[in-house]
Formats: structure tokens, C-alpha cells, sequence
């Protein structure tokens, strides 16, 4: 099709037809209008021009004089009526639609009035034209119908253009087709085609559009791939620069890319980690054998938990999301999203810290009740006898006999309660290493015979089978003998508690290169899996019954287990089951070295003798019933109150020993003590403290304050005789 910019001449025979010009130049398109119309003003006919505003005042220019306008004398007897096609569209357009009937009231009206000379009409409408710009093809082919109607009833000539640019691409071709399909023909640029041409000429323009549209494809294209590589460009930048680390890894593990927040993480180089296989960064092969496994089935990954190793060979808790590119059921590569999971890591760490913690809290609360519920069971076993015995000495009268079998009783029980005390006080020492220990090379085998001796009541009356096999050769280790057989003997006394009367217990000795092995056995009453593991801890016991009949607080083992590993030994224990018996294993280690010497012989005692002795204590009972003690002892002894009545004997009496309670009320025992030793004559005089403390701390605070003996409550009589038969 011409596509020429320079309009060329028509021919002004040409016969009334309905034709279309498409075009690029509205410049050349005007001037072929305004010929078009020109011809028909020469004929004398009448010319039409229904057009845009802008276009209606280019054409009055080119026309001016070449025909009369409206209402104005002309050059040539022709009618020129130029008619805005916006404003009449508006007048027969029905909801978007051409409406018949006004169309023949509006534009018919107009057409037949300049038909009805007899003369050539020729009419210009662009008025499909503003209608396809909206859109609206199927709109403008039935405006064109339209005309088509009108052109059976008048003859006239219409000129219908199109700018190019409404059918840039393939999609409007159907819409092209159809609009050149209503026209006569087709015209070419500045022509009229012949009949025999009007076919080449439809062609031709098909051709056109088709080309124009090629063209537009073309370009769309070259646009669309400069925006795709724009686009890919500000992609690779954004996950380059990303704040989230990525990595890219092909189906044989080797990394193939990785973004700068990636490497940042990890703190390597380019190098040092693209083109590496991931396995050498994952501190857990299986975790990432297993994660490689699952990419390569197509499985995407969310939060999988891993541990990477760093540049620097930290390792850092991370998460990883990935997903798979696959192709034709192949994998291509896996996109890989990691984040840091290190505080993730610390609050899952303090959380099950805190459950542990919570879970170790309710144990030890849960002990602390038992072992407030054994504690007060075991000082109320005492006080029962305790209490008959006292009644029955209220009643007793004369009676030797009840009054022998009553002081028995109380004795008995007040050791009882002295032994649970001690052991409470003794667990608290050595729990907290208080207890300085005296070691000296021992022979384990002395060691365990006493310790025997002092369980013996207790395995005597339950029955027990004891079986020793202590071996021949000495078996000697590094300790301090009094602590080590308390601990031997806690063991040995907890397997008699909890083995049936008539039961038996092994107690076997051996050494080792290293090592001297005791090992106590019962076939008691067992221990489940669970027990055996926390039945070291403290106030934790086996299984009783209502009766509980084993009695003790649960603190043996304990306290065997802090001597022992005190001794740089260790002790365990392991039982089958319930019901099947236990073994409890003691490791020490073995020293070289000859046996211990002979107990040093007792002290030299004097020979019996009377003391004046004075008990002071605020608690009436307790200072009147240990000064009949004494009294009945042999000595002249007697009791004050407090530390006034105190300070008024010794200036008057000359006592030789005096019994101070700690805590007195009015001037406590330490500061009376202190006074005592002050006083003329008093120098010498025997000080010795009674309290209810009994912590090395305790004994040389009394020590500094100037007594010469500390006894705990409640004071052991014999102790207290032994202390004043010594020079």
C-alpha cells in the first residue's frame, strides 16, 4: 500500500461508492479529503465533512474559496457542510450503540437534503474512527451498516478513514476484516481504485495491517526483552543484596551461587564456598545427607533445623527452607533459604532448661514433703516411749526394777533422736564440704568390721545371714577412718533395713591395680530402674509400707556418697528389679603404704573425785535434771537460771566447772564466759558449752570465747562424766 507523504490528484469522475482510506499522515489524509470534497463543490453538488474539531478547522483553511461555506457567497456554486463528529455521535449513540432511527433523523436528514438536487454528494466521516478508539469495533462496523442503509436511498459518495494505529497487532485483524468487508473497496493512498483493482487493493491493505502489525510485534518484543533483562537485572541486584542468605545447589550437592548475606553468615569468600559441595559446611552429615535426599525425591523443605560450620569454626544454628527446580522430572538445582537460628537455639535451650528446672523444683518439692512427713514419723517413734517412760516414773514410786527399765527407754529413744540429728547436721557438712577430713593410710578391712559391728543390732534383729569375705591381703587406701566407716556402715545398715527378716547380706572385699572394691549385696527388696538412679539423692527411700517399718530419713545413702567421693572414690548402685535384691559398689582408690599404728591408748583418767559444778541454763527443766545427773554422779553440783544468778556464784562460791547454755537470755553464754574468765580466782575454771550447735564454726567461736569443751544438745552424760575425770 502507498504510504507516500505527498498527496496526489483524484479523479473527479470517480462514481458513488462507500470506500475506506487507512492512514499514518493525518497531513496527507486532509489534503486527500479536501480534494475529495473539493470535486464535489466543482460539480456544483455538496460537500460533507463529518470530522473532529481539529480536523474541521484544517479543512476550512484548504477550502476557503474553493466553495461557498454556510450561509456565505462561494467561488463555486457548491455546498460545503462541515459537522463535528464527537458532537453528533452524542446525538444517535444509545448505551453505547448506534441507534437507527436517530441516525436517519440526524445524519440521514442532512445526507437526502443534499441528494435531492441531483447533484454529486460527496461526504467525509470519521466518526467509526472515534468510535474504535474507544473500543467499540463491533460499534463502528454497524455505523457503517448504517450508511450502507442510508446509500440505497441517496446516492452519494462516502469517504471513510482510519488511522493506522488502531490496528497495531494481530488481535484487531478479525475487526480490520470486517470494517474493509462493509466498504466498497479499499482505496489507496490518492486513487480511486478501478472495479479491477478494488480486489488487489483489499489485499494490499490486508497486507498492510498484516505488516504493521508484524512491525508492532517486533517492536513489543524488543521492548518486552529489554524490560525482561531490566527486570532480571534489578532481580539478580535484589537477591545479591538481600538481607536473607541464599545459595543455589546442584543435584550432585556443589553450591552454585550464593548472595552476599549468605557468605556474611558464614564468613567465607566467594571461592571458598561457591563451587564447594554443601556437605563440607554442615557440622552434621546426616542432617544433610537426609536433607539431599529429600530435595532430590522433590521435597520442599520448611525450617529444617541444621548446624553450619563457620569460617572461622564456629558453629551456627540455622534454619533452611528449600525448594527444587525440577525439569522433565529431573532435578536442576535446589533454591535454598537459610536463616540464623541462634537465638531460636538459646530460647528452645532455656525453655527446656526452665522444664528441667521446674521438673527439678517439684521433685525436690515433692522430697521436701516426704521428707517432712519421715522426719516428723521418726521424732514422734521416741517421743511415744519417751513419754510412757517418763509416766512411769511419775508412778513408779520405790520400784528399782520399773524406774531401771523406764531410764533405759528414755536413754534408748534420746539416742535415737541424737543419731537423726546428727546425721541431718552431718549431711548438711558434708554436702557443702564443711568437713575437713584427717586422712591417714587404713586397711579397708578393719574398716569394714566395725563398720559391721555397728550394724550388728540391727541385722541381729531382723535374722540376717551375713556373709564376709574381706580376702587376706591388706586392702589399703588413703581416708579418715571415722568418716569412712560411717559411710560403710550406712550402707551396710541400708540393705538391712530393706531386706526381709531372715534375709541374707554379702559383704565381699577386693583390690585391684588400682582400685580397693567393696561390694554389699542383699536380696532385699529391689529397686526399680528409675530408683536406682536417684537413690543417692537426698530424702529419697525405696518403696515402704504403711508401717514403715525401715524407718530412717533417707540421708544415709546420701551422706555415703558425698564421704565417699570426698575420698576421691565413687559408689553405685544397680538391682534387677523390684523384689530382686541390690548391689551397691564402693571404688577407693588404693595407696601403698604399711598399716595403720595402733589406736593411741585412752587418755589417763584421774582417779574419782567431787567437783562443785554449776548448770546454767534458762530452761529450768533441762538445768535441774542435768545437775541431779551430776549430783547423782558424785559431784556437787547445782543449777542457776541465768547469767546474773551465774556471776553471784562464782564471786561467792568458787565453783570448778561451770555448764553454760549458749543462748541465754539475759547476757548470752559466749559474754558470760568471757566475764567468768575475768573475775579473780576464776582463771582455771573448767568452761564448758552446751547448744544446739554443732558445726565446726560453732566449736571455734566457743573455742575463741574461752571454753575449753563444746557438747551439742542434748548432752550425752557419759561424754560429760569422761570430760570431768580429765586432769
Amino acid at each position: 500500500m502507498n504510504t507516500d507523504t505527498q498527496p496526489a490528484a483524484l479523479d473527479a469522475s470517480s462514481e458513488a461508492a462507500h470506500f475506506v482510506r487507512f492512514y499514518k499522515d493525518e497531513v496527507v489524509l486532509l489534503a486527500e479529503v479536501s480534494e475529495f470534497l473539493d470535486q464535489g463543490l466543482r460539480a456544483g453538488g455538496a460537500g460533507i465533512a463529518i470530522a473532529t474539531a481539529e480536523h474541521l478547522a484544517m479543512l476550512r483553511q484548504q477550502l476557503a474559496g474553493l466553495g461557498g461555506l454556510e450561509g456565505e457567497p462561494g467561488w463555486f456554486p457548491g455546498e460545503l457542510v462541515m459537522l463535528d463528529a464527537a458532537d453528533l455521535l452524542a446525538r444517535f449513540m444509545v448505551d453505547g450503540w448506534p441507534d437507527a432511527r436517530r441516525f436517519d433523523e440526524v445524519v440521514g436528514t442532512v445526507v437526502r437534503k443534499a441528494a435531492n438536487t441531483g447533484r454529486p454528494v460527496h461526504a467525509f466521516g470519521e466518526m467509526v474512527a472515534l468510535l474504535c478508539e474507544q473500543g467499540r469495533f463491533d460499534a463502528a462496523v454497524r455505523l457503517e451498516e448504517l450508511w450502507n442503509g442510508l446509500r440505497v436511498e441517496c446516492r452519494f459518495t462516502l469517504f471513510c478513514a482510519y488511522p493506522w494505529q488502531l490496528f497495531p497487532t494481530d488481535g484487531e485483524a478479525a475487526a480490520f476484516r470486517r470494517i474493509c468487508c462493509v466498504h466498497d473497496h479499499v482505496r489507496p493512498h490518492g486513487h480511486a481504485a478501478m472495479p479491477a483493482q478494488r480486489e488487489a487493493s483489499l489485499q494490499l491493505a490486508l497486507l498492510e495491517q498484516d505488516n504493521l502489525a508484524l512491525r508492532s510485534e517486533v517492536a513489543r518484543a524488543r521492548a518486552s526483552e529489554q524490560t525482561l533483562l531490566h527486570r532480571e537485572r534489578e532481580l539478580a541486584d535484589f537477591l545479591e543484596n538481600a538481607a536473607e542468605s541464599l545459595h543455589r545447589v546442584g543435584p550432585d550437592g556443589i553450591i552454585l551461587w550464593a548472595n552476599k548475606a549468605e557468605l556474611a553468615l558464614l564468613g567465607y569468600r566467594w571461592d571458598e564456598y561457591v563451587g564447594h559441595h554443601v556437605a563440607r559446611f554442615h557440622a552434621d552429615r546426616p542432617v544433610i545427607e537426609d536433607i539431599l535426599h529429600r530435595l532430590q525425591a522433590g521435597e520442599t523443605l520448611h525450617d529444617q533445623p541444621a548446624r553450619l560450620r563457620c569460617r572461622d569454626g564456629s558453629i551456627r544454628h540455622v534454619v533452611i527452607s528449600t525448594n527444587a527446580c525440577i525439569d522433565n522430572g529431573r532435578l536442576r538445582y535446589t533454591r535454598c533459604f537459610t536463616r540464623d537460628a541462634t537465638e531460636r537455639h538459646l530460647l528452645e535451650l532455656a525453655h527446656r532448661e526452665r522444664e528441667a528446672l521446674v521438673a527439678e523444683l517439684s521433685h525436690s518439692n515433692r522430697a521436701k514433703d516426704e521428707f517432712l512427713a519421715m522426719l516428723a514419723h521418726e521424732l514422734r517413734n521416741p517421743l511415744a516411749p519417751i513419754s510412757a517412760a517418763a509416766q512411769l516414773l511419775a508412778i513408779a514410786g520405790g520400784d528399782q526394777e520399773r524406774i531401771g527399765q523406764a531410764s533405759a527407754v528414755i536413754l534408748r529413744q534420746v539416742g535415737h533422736m541424737k543419731g537423726l540429728i546428727d546425721d541431718l547436721l552431718d549431711v548438711a557438712r558434708v554436702t557443702r564440704g564443711l568437713v575437713a577430713l584427717a586422712k591417714n593410710p587404713v586397711d579397708l578391712r578393719d574398716v569394714v568390721a566395725e563398720a559391721v559391728e555397728q550394724a550388728a543390732p540391727l541385722v541381729q534383729s531382723r535374722r540376717h545371714r551375713l556373709v564376709l569375705d574381706v580376702g587376706a591381703a591388706p586392702a589399703m587406701v588413703s581416708a579418715d577412718r571415722k568418716r569412712i566407716i560411717q559411710a560403710i556402715a550406712n550402707i551396710v545398715t541400708n540393705a538391712a533395713k530393706f531386706t526381709p527378716n531372715g534375709g541374707e547380706l554379702a559383704i565381699r572385699l577386693a583390690t585391684t591395680a588400682n582400685d580397693v572394691v567393696l561390694e554389699v549385696t542383699d536380696n532385699g527388696i529391689g529397686m526399680e530402674a528409675g530408683l536406682a538412679t536417684r537413690i543417692f539423692d537426698l530424702f529419697v527411700q525405696g518403696q515402704r509400707g504403711p508401717d514403715r517399718t525401715q524407718g530412717g530419713l533417707g540421708i544415709g545413702l546420701a551422706l555415703a556418697r558425698s564421704l565417699v567421693e570426698s575420698h576421691g572414690g565413687t559408689i553405685a548402685a544397680r538391682s534387677v528389679g523390684a523384689g530382686k535384691g541390690s548391689t551397691f559398689t564402693v571404688r577407693l582408690p588404693r595407696v601403698d603404704g604399711a598399716l595403720a599404728g595402733a589406736p593411741a591408748s585412752p587418755a589417763q583418767t584421774l582417779p574419782g573425785r567431787s567437783l562443785r559444778i554449776v548448770v546454767v541454763d534458762d530452761n529450768r527443766d533441762a538445768a535441774d535434771s542435768l545437775a541431779g545427773l551430776l549430783t547423782a554422779s558424785g559431784h556437787a553440783a547445782s543449777a542457776v537460771h541465768s547469767s546474773v544468778a551465774a556471776l553471784e556464784v562464782a564471786a561467792s562460791a568458787c565453783p570448778q566447772v561451770f555448764v553454760l547454755d549458749i543462748g541465754l537470755p539475759d547476757i548470752d553464754g559466749i559474754a558470760l564466759a568471757g566475764r567468768l574468765r575475768a573475775m579473780p580466782g576464776m582463771a582455771g575454771v573448767m568452761l564448758v558449752a552446751v547448744t544446739g550447735y554443732g558445726q565446726d564454726s560453732d566449736r571455734e567461736r566457743t573455742r575463741a570465747a574461752g571454753f575449753d569443751h563444746h557438747l551439742v544438745k542434748p548432752v550425752d552424760t557419759a561424754e560429760l562424766l569422761a570430760l570431768l575425770t580429765r586432769p
